[in-house]
Protein backbone atom coordinates (compact mmCIF):
# COMPACT_ATOMS: atom_id res chain seq x y z
CA UNK A 1 0.00 0.00 0.00
CA UNK A 2 1.11 3.61 -0.71
CA UNK A 3 -0.13 7.18 -0.47
CA UNK A 4 1.39 10.46 -1.68
CA UNK A 5 0.90 12.97 0.71
CA UNK A 6 2.14 17.02 0.93
CA UNK A 7 5.51 17.29 2.97
CA UNK A 8 3.93 19.33 5.79
CA UNK A 9 1.08 16.79 6.20
CA UNK A 10 0.14 16.67 9.96
CA UNK A 11 1.57 13.19 11.42
CA UNK A 12 -1.89 12.55 13.56
CA UNK A 13 -3.84 12.40 9.85
CA UNK A 14 -0.84 10.25 8.30
CA UNK A 15 -1.24 7.81 11.68
CA UNK A 16 -5.23 7.98 11.08
CA UNK A 17 -4.49 6.85 7.88
CA UNK A 18 -2.14 3.78 9.04
CA UNK A 19 -4.63 2.78 11.46
CA UNK A 20 -7.78 3.27 10.13
CA UNK A 21 -6.99 2.94 6.57
CA UNK A 22 -4.31 0.82 6.43
CA UNK A 23 -5.71 -1.36 9.09
CA UNK A 24 -2.25 -1.55 10.85
CA UNK A 25 -1.90 -2.64 14.76
CA UNK A 26 0.40 0.40 16.86
CA UNK A 27 3.76 -0.85 17.31
CA UNK A 28 5.36 -1.71 20.45
CA UNK A 29 8.70 -0.54 19.02
CA UNK A 30 9.58 1.43 16.17
CA UNK A 31 13.07 1.21 14.72
CA UNK A 32 14.37 3.76 12.34
CA UNK A 33 17.03 2.61 10.18
CA UNK A 34 19.41 5.05 8.81
CA UNK A 35 22.39 5.26 6.59
CA UNK A 36 23.65 5.33 3.20
CA UNK A 37 21.91 6.06 -0.46
CA UNK A 38 24.44 5.06 -2.44
CA UNK A 39 24.75 1.47 -3.03
CA UNK A 40 27.48 -0.05 -0.55
CA UNK A 41 28.55 -3.39 0.45
CA UNK A 42 28.78 -5.37 3.56
CA UNK A 43 31.13 -8.03 4.96
CA UNK A 44 28.71 -11.04 4.26
CA UNK A 45 28.80 -11.85 7.64
CA UNK A 46 28.01 -8.77 8.90
CA UNK A 47 25.05 -8.61 6.54
CA UNK A 48 23.71 -11.82 7.32
CA UNK A 49 23.78 -10.81 11.66
CA UNK A 50 22.62 -7.53 10.51
CA UNK A 51 19.56 -8.79 8.36
CA UNK A 52 19.26 -11.64 10.96
CA UNK A 53 18.96 -9.69 13.71
CA UNK A 54 16.55 -6.77 12.46
CA UNK A 55 14.23 -9.55 11.39
CA UNK A 56 14.33 -11.02 14.62
CA UNK A 57 13.76 -7.56 16.71
CA UNK A 58 11.07 -6.54 14.44
CA UNK A 59 9.30 -9.72 14.91
CA UNK A 60 9.42 -10.62 18.36
CA UNK A 61 8.01 -7.17 19.43
CA UNK A 62 5.50 -6.63 16.81
CA UNK A 63 7.93 -3.21 15.49
CA UNK A 64 7.14 -1.31 12.73
CA UNK A 65 11.00 -0.21 10.66
CA UNK A 66 11.20 2.82 8.59
CA UNK A 67 13.46 3.32 5.76
CA UNK A 68 14.08 5.46 3.02
CA UNK A 69 11.98 3.03 0.64
CA UNK A 70 14.33 3.37 -2.35
CA UNK A 71 16.11 0.60 -3.63
CA UNK A 72 19.59 2.15 -2.86
CA UNK A 73 21.87 2.01 0.01
CA UNK A 74 21.14 0.68 3.18
CA UNK A 75 17.45 0.50 2.13
CA UNK A 76 18.22 -2.38 -0.12
CA UNK A 77 20.10 -3.77 2.20
CA UNK A 78 17.09 -4.00 4.47
CA UNK A 79 14.97 -5.43 1.69
CA UNK A 80 17.57 -8.34 1.31
CA UNK A 81 17.06 -9.10 5.10
CA UNK A 82 12.94 -9.01 4.09
CA UNK A 83 13.45 -10.48 0.97
CA UNK A 84 15.49 -13.92 3.03
CA UNK A 85 12.57 -13.73 5.64
CA UNK A 86 9.97 -13.94 3.47
CA UNK A 87 11.24 -17.07 2.02
CA UNK A 88 11.34 -18.82 5.14
CA UNK A 89 8.73 -18.07 6.81
CA UNK A 90 4.85 -16.29 6.63
CA UNK A 91 4.95 -14.01 9.27
CA UNK A 92 4.63 -10.37 7.68
CA UNK A 93 6.53 -7.57 9.07
CA UNK A 94 5.78 -3.64 8.63
CA UNK A 95 8.17 -2.46 6.91
CA UNK A 96 7.00 1.64 6.15
CA UNK A 97 9.22 3.15 3.44
CA UNK A 98 9.44 7.42 3.43
CA UNK A 99 10.37 8.96 0.80
CA UNK A 100 10.20 11.90 -1.45
CA UNK A 101 8.01 11.80 -4.24
CA UNK A 102 10.17 13.73 -6.81
CA UNK A 103 13.05 11.15 -6.42
CA UNK A 104 10.84 8.07 -7.22
CA UNK A 105 11.10 6.70 -10.75
CA UNK A 106 8.30 5.30 -13.23
CA UNK A 107 5.87 7.79 -11.03
CA UNK A 108 3.10 7.36 -13.69
CA UNK A 109 2.76 4.15 -12.68
CA UNK A 110 1.50 5.33 -9.16
CA UNK A 111 -0.97 7.88 -10.15
CA UNK A 112 -4.61 7.50 -9.20
CA UNK A 113 -7.12 7.29 -6.32
CA UNK A 114 -8.50 4.39 -4.27
CA UNK A 115 -6.39 2.27 -7.21
CA UNK A 116 -4.27 -1.15 -7.99
CA UNK A 117 -1.75 -0.21 -9.62
CA UNK A 118 0.82 -2.41 -11.01
CA UNK A 119 4.44 -1.06 -10.61
CA UNK A 120 7.79 -1.56 -12.44
CA UNK A 121 10.65 -1.98 -9.89
CA UNK A 122 13.65 -2.11 -13.27
CA UNK A 123 15.20 0.96 -12.47
CA UNK A 124 17.05 3.02 -15.35
CA UNK A 125 20.78 3.36 -15.26
CA UNK A 126 20.95 6.33 -16.95
CA UNK A 127 17.85 7.61 -14.90
CA UNK A 128 18.38 10.03 -11.52
CA UNK A 129 15.38 8.42 -10.42
CA UNK A 130 15.43 5.58 -8.20
CA UNK A 131 12.91 2.75 -8.05
CA UNK A 132 10.73 1.77 -4.83
CA UNK A 133 12.27 -1.13 -2.60
CA UNK A 134 9.45 -3.94 -3.61
CA UNK A 135 9.86 -5.96 -0.53
CA UNK A 136 8.19 -2.99 1.97
CA UNK A 137 4.83 -3.11 2.77
CA UNK A 138 3.76 0.06 2.54
CA UNK A 139 5.23 3.45 1.26
CA UNK A 140 4.32 7.13 2.55
CA UNK A 141 5.54 9.65 -0.52
CA UNK A 142 6.59 12.93 0.62
CA UNK A 143 5.88 15.89 -2.47
CA UNK A 144 6.58 19.27 -1.82
CA UNK A 145 7.46 20.08 -5.70
CA UNK A 146 11.07 19.24 -6.56
CA UNK A 147 12.16 16.87 -8.55
CA UNK A 148 15.14 14.87 -8.19
CA UNK A 149 15.92 15.62 -4.45
CA UNK A 150 15.93 14.24 -1.49
CA UNK A 151 14.83 16.31 1.32
CA UNK A 152 11.13 16.50 1.47
CA UNK A 153 10.76 13.31 3.59
CA UNK A 154 12.68 14.79 6.30
CA UNK A 155 10.64 16.30 8.62
CA UNK A 156 7.74 14.68 7.95
CA UNK A 157 9.23 11.20 8.82
CA UNK A 158 11.00 12.88 11.64
CA UNK A 159 7.03 14.42 12.84
CA UNK A 160 5.49 10.81 12.41
CA UNK A 161 8.36 8.72 14.39
CA UNK A 162 7.61 11.84 17.47
CA UNK A 163 3.98 11.36 16.89
CA UNK A 164 4.12 7.67 16.94
CA UNK A 165 6.46 7.82 20.49
CA UNK A 166 3.63 9.81 22.26
CA UNK A 167 1.15 6.86 21.30
CA UNK A 168 -0.26 5.04 24.44
CA UNK A 169 -0.10 0.83 24.36
CA UNK A 170 -2.91 -0.75 26.47
CA UNK A 171 -0.88 -2.70 29.08
CA UNK A 172 -1.67 -5.15 32.00
CA UNK A 173 1.03 -4.11 34.18
CA UNK A 174 2.74 -7.08 36.52
CA UNK A 175 4.23 -5.61 39.68
CA UNK A 176 8.19 -5.07 38.43
CA UNK A 177 6.56 -3.17 35.52
CA UNK A 178 5.22 0.11 37.24
CA UNK A 179 7.85 2.20 35.14
CA UNK A 180 7.27 5.47 32.23
CA UNK A 181 7.00 5.27 28.77
CA UNK A 182 10.50 4.75 27.60
CA UNK A 183 11.19 1.40 29.24
CA UNK A 184 12.86 -1.26 27.01
CA UNK A 185 10.77 -4.06 24.52
CA UNK A 186 11.94 -7.45 24.38
CA UNK A 187 12.61 -10.01 21.93
CA UNK A 188 13.23 -13.29 24.05
CA UNK A 189 10.59 -15.91 22.70
CA UNK A 190 7.24 -14.61 21.81
CA UNK A 191 6.61 -12.69 24.48
CA UNK A 192 2.90 -10.32 23.84
CA UNK A 193 4.22 -6.60 24.68
CA UNK A 194 0.37 -5.40 25.18
CA UNK A 195 -0.13 -8.03 27.67
CA UNK A 196 2.35 -6.27 30.17
CA UNK A 197 3.18 -3.48 31.66
CA UNK A 198 6.21 -1.77 29.55
CA UNK A 199 5.30 1.71 29.99
CA UNK A 200 2.85 4.21 28.21
CA UNK A 201 4.23 5.12 25.02
CA UNK A 202 5.80 3.60 21.65
CA UNK A 203 10.00 3.35 22.38
CA UNK A 204 12.01 4.43 19.35
CA UNK A 205 15.13 3.72 18.11
CA UNK A 206 17.53 4.73 15.35
CA UNK A 207 19.51 2.25 13.78
CA UNK A 208 23.10 3.48 11.85
CA UNK A 209 24.32 1.59 9.20
CA UNK A 210 27.15 3.23 7.13
CA UNK A 211 26.35 6.68 5.96
CA UNK A 212 27.26 9.94 4.52
CA UNK A 213 27.95 13.05 6.54
CA UNK A 214 24.55 14.19 7.19
CA UNK A 215 23.84 10.72 9.23
CA UNK A 216 26.13 12.35 11.89
CA UNK A 217 23.71 15.02 11.88
CA UNK A 218 20.60 12.90 11.79
CA UNK A 219 21.90 11.55 15.25
CA UNK A 220 22.54 14.60 16.89
CA UNK A 221 19.03 15.72 15.66
CA UNK A 222 18.35 12.19 17.62
CA UNK A 223 20.58 12.59 20.97
CA UNK A 224 18.74 16.11 21.41
CA UNK A 225 15.28 15.56 21.12
CA UNK A 226 12.59 15.76 23.88
CA UNK A 227 13.21 13.07 25.07
CA UNK A 228 16.35 11.87 23.08
CA UNK A 229 16.03 8.69 20.91
CA UNK A 230 18.62 6.22 21.62
CA UNK A 231 20.61 5.12 18.47
CA UNK A 232 22.37 2.18 17.85
CA UNK A 233 25.63 2.10 15.40
CA UNK A 234 26.80 -0.55 13.34
CA UNK A 235 30.70 -0.73 13.16
CA UNK A 236 32.30 -2.12 10.70
CA UNK A 237 29.39 -1.07 8.36
CA UNK A 238 31.59 1.97 6.72
CA UNK A 239 31.86 5.19 6.96
CA UNK A 240 29.91 7.40 9.02
CA UNK A 241 28.87 4.57 10.98
CA UNK A 242 32.78 3.82 11.23
CA UNK A 243 33.71 7.24 12.13
CA UNK A 244 30.50 7.52 15.11
CA UNK A 245 32.05 3.84 16.42
CA UNK A 246 35.50 5.80 16.25
CA UNK A 247 34.76 8.96 18.46
CA UNK A 248 32.15 6.57 20.82
CA UNK A 249 35.19 4.34 21.47
CA UNK A 250 37.77 7.12 22.59
CA UNK A 251 36.33 9.83 23.38
CA UNK A 252 36.02 11.12 27.09
CA UNK A 253 33.21 12.45 29.23
CA UNK A 254 31.61 15.75 27.65
CA UNK A 255 32.54 15.24 24.53
CA UNK A 256 36.34 14.82 24.91
CA UNK A 257 39.06 13.63 22.82
CA UNK A 258 42.84 13.89 23.11
CA UNK A 259 44.92 15.35 20.60
CA UNK A 260 46.63 13.04 18.75
CA UNK A 261 43.34 11.05 18.15
CA UNK A 262 41.65 14.62 17.40
CA UNK A 263 43.92 14.57 14.37
CA UNK A 264 43.74 11.21 13.25
CA UNK A 265 40.06 11.90 13.09
CA UNK A 266 39.86 14.66 11.60
CA UNK A 267 41.96 12.71 8.57
CA UNK A 268 39.64 9.88 8.40
CA UNK A 269 36.40 12.57 8.11
CA UNK A 270 38.28 14.13 5.46
CA UNK A 271 39.59 10.65 3.54
CA UNK A 272 36.31 9.72 3.93
CA UNK A 273 33.94 12.46 2.47
CA UNK A 274 37.08 13.74 0.26
CA UNK A 275 36.03 16.84 2.50
CA UNK A 276 38.76 20.05 2.98
CA UNK A 277 39.97 20.48 6.54
CA UNK A 278 37.48 22.90 6.70
CA UNK A 279 34.78 20.44 6.47
CA UNK A 280 36.24 17.77 8.34
CA UNK A 281 36.86 20.45 11.23
CA UNK A 282 32.86 21.44 10.75
CA UNK A 283 32.08 17.63 10.82
CA UNK A 284 34.24 16.84 13.94
CA UNK A 285 32.82 19.65 15.75
CA UNK A 286 29.37 17.98 15.31
CA UNK A 287 30.50 14.46 15.83
CA UNK A 288 31.77 15.51 19.20
CA UNK A 289 28.47 17.06 20.14
CA UNK A 290 27.36 13.70 19.70
CA UNK A 291 29.83 12.30 22.15
CA UNK A 292 28.65 14.60 24.62
CA UNK A 293 25.82 12.38 24.95
CA UNK A 294 27.69 8.59 24.41
CA UNK A 295 25.61 7.33 26.96
CA UNK A 296 22.76 7.22 24.28
CA UNK A 297 24.67 5.59 21.60
CA UNK A 298 25.24 1.60 21.87
CA UNK A 299 28.03 0.70 19.02
CA UNK A 300 27.42 -2.83 17.71
CA UNK A 301 30.51 -4.87 17.11
CA UNK A 302 30.57 -7.81 15.36
CA UNK A 303 33.04 -10.60 17.20
CA UNK A 304 35.50 -12.52 15.90
CA UNK A 305 32.92 -15.41 15.80
CA UNK A 306 30.36 -13.05 15.20
CA UNK A 307 28.14 -14.37 18.19
CA UNK A 308 26.38 -11.18 19.71
CA UNK A 309 23.27 -10.27 17.68
CA UNK A 310 22.17 -6.81 16.84
CA UNK A 311 18.83 -7.07 18.21
CA UNK A 312 20.27 -7.38 21.71
CA UNK A 313 21.95 -4.17 21.30
CA UNK A 314 18.97 -2.66 20.19
CA UNK A 315 17.60 -3.69 23.43
CA UNK A 316 20.99 -2.59 24.75
CA UNK A 317 20.35 0.74 23.63
CA UNK A 318 16.66 1.03 25.17
CA UNK A 319 17.91 -0.19 28.47
CA UNK A 320 20.59 2.21 28.31
CA UNK A 321 18.32 5.00 28.00
CA UNK A 322 16.61 4.28 30.67
CA UNK A 323 18.76 3.99 32.98
CA UNK A 324 19.00 7.99 33.06
CA UNK A 325 15.94 7.20 34.56
CA UNK A 326 15.18 4.48 36.37
CA UNK A 327 17.80 2.72 38.91
CA UNK A 328 15.19 -0.49 38.73
CA UNK A 329 16.90 -0.79 35.15
CA UNK A 330 20.12 -2.64 37.06
CA UNK A 331 17.08 -5.44 37.68
CA UNK A 332 16.72 -5.81 34.20
CA UNK A 333 20.49 -5.99 33.08
CA UNK A 334 20.90 -8.02 35.86
CA UNK A 335 18.44 -10.68 34.17
CA UNK A 336 20.26 -10.84 30.95
CA UNK A 337 23.55 -11.08 32.32
CA UNK A 338 22.40 -14.06 33.02
CA UNK A 339 22.13 -14.89 29.40
CA UNK A 340 25.38 -13.29 27.74
CA UNK A 341 28.90 -14.21 27.20
CA UNK A 342 31.89 -13.07 28.85
CA UNK A 343 32.67 -11.06 25.67
CA UNK A 344 28.70 -9.86 24.98
CA UNK A 345 28.52 -8.62 28.57
CA UNK A 346 32.07 -6.13 28.08
CA UNK A 347 31.23 -5.26 24.46
CA UNK A 348 27.58 -4.08 25.94
CA UNK A 349 29.44 -1.93 29.15
CA UNK A 350 26.82 -4.28 31.03
CA UNK A 351 28.03 -4.69 34.89
CA UNK A 352 25.40 -6.37 37.32
CA UNK A 353 27.91 -5.75 40.45
CA UNK A 354 24.94 -4.28 43.03
CA UNK A 355 22.09 -5.49 40.95
CA UNK A 356 21.10 -8.07 42.87
CA UNK A 357 17.49 -8.56 41.64
CA UNK A 358 15.69 -10.23 44.00
CA UNK A 359 13.33 -13.71 42.73
CA UNK A 360 10.06 -12.51 42.61
CA UNK A 361 11.25 -9.70 40.53
CA UNK A 362 13.35 -12.12 37.89
CA UNK A 363 10.52 -14.27 37.65
CA UNK A 364 8.38 -11.22 36.71
CA UNK A 365 11.03 -10.72 34.20
CA UNK A 366 10.69 -14.48 33.10
CA UNK A 367 7.18 -14.21 32.99
CA UNK A 368 7.12 -11.75 30.85
CA UNK A 369 9.28 -12.86 27.71
CA UNK A 370 7.51 -16.38 28.22
CA UNK A 371 11.11 -17.75 29.21
CA UNK A 372 10.35 -20.88 30.99
CA UNK A 373 13.62 -22.38 30.93
CA UNK A 374 15.33 -19.61 32.61
CA UNK A 375 13.08 -19.50 35.51
CA UNK A 376 13.44 -23.41 35.49
CA UNK A 377 16.99 -23.21 35.39
CA UNK A 378 18.10 -20.03 37.01
CA UNK A 379 15.14 -18.68 39.66
CA UNK A 380 13.96 -22.02 40.80
CA UNK A 381 17.39 -23.20 42.60
CA UNK A 382 17.79 -25.14 45.51
CA UNK A 383 17.46 -23.15 49.15
CA UNK A 384 15.80 -19.93 47.23
CA UNK A 385 14.08 -18.42 49.36
CA UNK A 386 10.35 -16.72 48.18
CA UNK A 387 8.11 -14.27 50.25
CA UNK A 388 4.96 -14.84 51.40
CA UNK A 389 2.62 -14.92 48.42
CA UNK A 390 4.99 -14.12 45.83
CA UNK A 391 4.66 -17.71 43.85
CA UNK A 392 0.40 -16.75 44.13
CA UNK A 393 1.10 -13.82 42.10
CA UNK A 394 3.54 -15.07 39.62
CA UNK A 395 0.39 -17.87 38.95
CA UNK A 396 -2.36 -15.17 38.53
CA UNK A 397 -0.01 -13.47 36.27
CA UNK A 398 0.63 -16.82 34.52
CA UNK A 399 -2.67 -17.45 33.83
CA UNK A 400 -4.16 -14.09 33.05
CA UNK A 401 -0.68 -14.34 30.06
CA UNK A 402 -1.53 -17.67 29.16
CA UNK A 403 1.95 -18.92 30.60
CA UNK A 404 0.78 -22.59 30.56
CA UNK A 405 4.44 -23.99 30.92
CA UNK A 406 4.88 -21.28 33.77
CA UNK A 407 1.87 -22.51 35.19
CA UNK A 408 2.66 -26.22 35.67
CA UNK A 409 6.50 -24.53 36.99
CA UNK A 410 4.24 -23.09 40.09
CA UNK A 411 2.77 -25.93 40.84
CA UNK A 412 5.77 -28.22 40.74
CA UNK A 413 7.38 -25.81 42.87
CA UNK A 414 4.95 -26.15 45.47
CA UNK A 415 1.73 -23.79 44.56
CA UNK A 416 -2.10 -25.63 45.63
CA UNK A 417 -4.36 -24.67 42.83
CA UNK A 418 -6.96 -25.61 45.72
CA UNK A 419 -5.74 -22.69 47.81
CA UNK A 420 -4.81 -20.13 45.41
CA UNK A 421 -8.39 -20.34 43.83
CA UNK A 422 -10.28 -18.41 46.22
CA UNK A 423 -13.21 -16.73 45.63
CA UNK A 424 -11.42 -13.07 44.78
CA UNK A 425 -9.13 -14.29 42.77
CA UNK A 426 -11.94 -16.10 40.67
CA UNK A 427 -13.77 -13.18 40.33
CA UNK A 428 -10.37 -11.34 39.12
CA UNK A 429 -8.98 -14.04 36.81
CA UNK A 430 -12.92 -13.58 35.41
CA UNK A 431 -12.95 -10.08 35.09
CA UNK A 432 -9.48 -9.77 33.27
CA UNK A 433 -9.08 -10.11 29.53
CA UNK A 434 -6.06 -12.08 28.55
CA UNK A 435 -4.43 -12.79 25.31
CA UNK A 436 -7.64 -15.14 24.25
Amino acid sequence: MYVRVSFDTKPDLLLHLMTKEWQLELPKLLISVHGGLQNFELQPKLKQVFGKGLIKAAMTTGAWIFTGGVNTGVIRHVGDALKDHASKSRGKICTIGIAPWGIVENQEDLIGRDVVRPYQTMSNPMSKLTVLNSMHSHFILADNGTTGKYGAEVKLRRQLEKHISLQKINTRCLPFFSLDSRLFYSFWGSCQLDQIGIGQGVPVVALIVEGGPNVISIVLEYLRDTPPVPVVVCDGSGRASDILAFGHKYSEEGGLINESLRDQLLVTIQKTFTYTRTQAQHLFIILMECMKKKELITVFRMGSEGHQDIDLAILTALLKDLSRKQTTIKKILCFFHLKMTETEKASYGINCKGANASAPDQLSLALAWNRVDIARSQIFIYGQQWPVGSLEQAMLDALVLDRVDFVKLLIENGVSMHRFLTISRLEELYNTVGPS
